[in-house]
């Protein structure tokens, strides 16, 4: 179904951030509207020259391009930073970059040059998410301001020219590809004195009357890590170029072909038997039915060229090369790991080879998957869905510094929210894809709550409060109609998950509703209304699913482990055993999806059985020994995914934070965030040999190692001043603490 396209309205917008920001400055553009973009138009460039007078004491320039933009002055590039600027919905909030520039500004006669590129503005080709129909659609824009000791020396408007024909990329989409026509190098337009007399003009808008502009705080995104090829052979179509290991990102390449030879590079995942890309159906015509899947182009200019994509990236390990005359050279190829330069904050090492593949391969997804938001993959989609977020929220708070994208993300969450409280499955979203359900919604609840336990700050829960109610109200009211959502229990055990979708709904709306009453708590207010809620569809979901010997009705994985970790029982062992039977009668398969495998882990630890997790985590195939077994460096998309499904997928991480809270023992509690008191109860699992890891918390580092040595356990942990905490009730002094635990007492 088409959607009626409505342009950003040329109404001037003043606030305090664009004032101070961007004085009098326009969106600039090369073309009026989209309509007059083809999909093959190459990406404007556009220059500025102008003067400065006075002596440079600093300079800063502020720029804000919704379809990413690289920015030059004198030639130099502003910043390492790429794909700028962030992700947003364009219509409600515009996310703004500063940089300072004093080092690359002469006084006397300087040049701006600026590429702006399509990203998720001017997707101009259909896809299964209809971004083509996006009401935000328009050509390459951006809009920037530059400041010298705190005066205005050039911002975007009417003086500006732009040139088309000149730009050496000739096709640029973020999902699908580059095109560089080398033999249009020129570089000369990026410096003063360069001759633009037959440039066109440009076309000019102001800010939209609707939208925020707001200062980005997160972390930028950049090329973090160079990875060079572990091999490179000849293949029927070509040389294929393997770099060891799946990333998000590009590869750079120095060669030197006749003019006008055309090079294709075809970025993979994953290969046939013939050594040719293998995309198990993410390229099929449901998801890109007009335009090349992960294809970059290059035309030789007959001399040495060294070619990388400024505007694109992909989900690879591989990338097959055709159209050589010649072997290409290894020294002059490398891969960029591309992603958010966000810090590590915690490390896992155990005498388990699976789960420490478990552990490295997470990392890696959950980096290839820092664009903006939280993505799903770097590969078919590159889009922020809930669902997947929801999950892993946890362990991402626990191994990376993502408190910056996390409140960035929230901000973008919060505005997408329609005003009956229904919320999309993609965030930032740009109209397409709801009534996933609460599945996907959960993030508006997950966000705030695990930032607040693993951090302190509550800022994000009592800042939401009127959205949280919204919400709440708009479940309150499908569930009084009993409407199915989409999503259940996403990704369980064979075609039918064995959760029904109706347990999934009152779970998530009981846990809503406990969320939004720690908000008002933290707030210093109340909601009867709220409290009589909870209190209502407690009571209906015990009597629904409990029969009369308070045993659940329900005997799947998952609804047994959400209901234990939740307190929804009456008698708490009846419940654990049952989970231990179920575990036992699926033969220790893993049958719990994305939402259950959630609570699934922790469920049988804090029970008592550590040791059938463990066995289900390690041997449960298909399943992460599957991943593992195939030579797996990331984490899949499906558990038999061999011929299916994303490569890529930071989803199914969550069990990265069991790992840490229960095989190390370290877990913030409620009661307690930000780990001002903890109890430290790891679980010795003798088959694992040893576990050792560390966690860097608000309140300083904690250092976990234990390992087993004849008929003991050798337990020693390192406890920052600032935290009080115990070990099985015994106080623990700031410092070493070291314990010799035989194995018979370990329960």
């Amino acid at each position: 179904m088409l959607i009626e396209i409505t342009y950003w309205k040329e109404q001037p917008y003043m606030s305090d951030h664009y004032a101070k920001a961007f004085g009098n400055a326009m969106y600039i553009k090369a073309q009026e509207k989209p309509s007059d973009f083809s999909l093959y138009d190459p990406i404007p460039l556009f220059r500025k020259e102008f003067e400065i007078s006075q002596d440079i004491i600093s300079a800063e320039i502020t720029v804000q391009s919704p379809g990413f933009a690289c920015y030059y002055i004198n030639g130099q590039p502003i910043t390492e930073d790429i794909f700028i600027s962030p992700l947003s919905n364009y219509n409600k909030l515009l996310w703004y970059n500063t940089y300072d520039v004093t080092a690359l500004l002469c006084k006397g006669r300087n040049a701006i040059g600026v590429m702006a590129s399509n990203g998720f503005l001017n997707e101009s080709f259909n896809t299964a998410w209809q971004y083509q129909n996006s009401l935000w659609r328009d050509a390459p824009q951006f809009l920037l301001c530059l400041k010298v000791n705190g005066q205005i020396v050039a911002e975007s408007g009417s003086g500006w020219k732009a040139s088309r024909e000149r730009s050496p990329i000739i096709y640029s989409h973020l999902r699908s590809g580059e095109y560089y026509d080398a033999r249009k190098t020129d570089d000369t337009w990026l410096y003063e004195g360069y001759d633009d007399t037959d440039w066109d003009q440009v076309f000019c808008r102001p800010i939209p009357k609707e939208a925020i502009l707001r200062p980005i705080e997160c972390q930028p995104v950049r090329e973090v890590e160079t990875i060079r090829p572990i091999s490179i052979q000849p293949t029927p179509k070509g040389y294929l170029v393997d770099f060891g290991v799946t990333i998000s990102g590009y590869m750079e390449i120095t060669l030197q072909e006749p003019r006008g030879q055309e090079i294709l590079f075809r970025y993979t995942e994953d290969l046939d038997e013939d050594l040719q890309p293998k995309y198990n159906g993410m390229d099929g015509p449901h998801y890109y039915p007009e335009s090349p899947f992960h294809l970059n182009k290059l035309i030789a200019s007959g001399k040495a060229d060294r070619f990388k994509p400024k505007f694109c990236y992909h989900g690879f390990r591989y990338v097959l090369i055709e159209g050589l005359t010649k072997a290409p050279d290894p020294a002059l190829i490398c891969a960029y790991f591309t992603h958010q330069d966000v810090a590590r904050k915690a490390d896992f090492q155990s005498g388990s080879p699976i789960l420490n593949y478990i552990y490295q391969a997470g990392i890696r997804s959950t980096y290839s998957n820092l664009f903006w938001s939280l993505t799903d993959c770097p590969t078919r989609e590159k889009l922020g869905w809930t669902n997947d977020a929801s999950a892993t929220a946890e362990q991402i708070l626990i191994n990376f510094d993502i408190k910056p994208l996390f409140t960035k993300w929230f901000e973008d969450l919060k505005l997408d929210m329609r005003d009956n409280g229904e919320l999309p499955g993609i965030i930032p979203s740009n109209g397409w894809g709801n009534d996933w359900g609460p599945v996907c919604d959960n993030l508006l609840f997950e966000l705030p709550y695990r930032t607040y336990l693993y951090t302190g700050d509550s800022s994000m829960l009592t800042g939401a409060i009127s959205h949280f109610e919204r919400y709440v109200d708009f479940l309150w009211q499908k569930k009084q109609e009993n409407h199915e959502f989409i999503l259940g229990d996403w990704l369980g055990y064979g075609s039918s998950p064995l959760t029904p979708k109706e347990f999934v709904r009152d779970f998530y709306l009981i846990r809503f509703l406990r969320v939004t009453l720690l908000a008002h708590e933290l707030a210093g207010s109340r909601s009867s209304v709220m409290e009589t809620r909870l209190e209502s569809v407690t009571s209906e979901f015990l009597s629904r699913y409990l029969d009369e010997n308070d045993a659940s009705v329900v005997t799947s994985q998952s609804a047994l482990a959400m209901m234990l970790e939740s307190g929804l029982y009456r008698n708490r062992q009846i419940i654990a055993d049952q989970l231990a039977n179920a575990v036992i009668r699926d033969d220790f398969k893993l049958t719990s999806g994305m939402v259950g495998i959630q609570y699934l882990y922790d469920a049988l630890t804090t029970c008592g059985h550590p040791e059938y997790a463990y066995k289900i985590i390690t041997e449960s195939e298909p399943g992460y020994k599957t991943w593992y077994t195939a030579g797996a460096t990331t984490l899949w998309e499906c558990w038999d995914g061999q011929n299916k499904g994303s490569h890529n997928h930071h989803m199914f991480s969550n069990v990265l934070g069991w790992f840490f809270k229960s095989l190390l023992g370290v877990c913030p509690r409620e009661g307690n965030p930000a780990f001002t008191e903890i109890e430290l109860n790891p679980a010795f699992i003798r088959e694992l040999g040893f576990v050792k890891g560390h966690m860097d918390t608000v309140r300083g580092r904690i250092e976990v190692e234990w390992s087993y040595q004849a008929g003991q356990f050798l337990y020693q942990v390192k406890i920052p001043q600032e935290i009080r905490a115990t070990f099985r009730g015994t106080p623990l002094t700031a410092g070493l603490n070291r314990f010799v635990i035989d194995e018979d007492k370990t329960v």
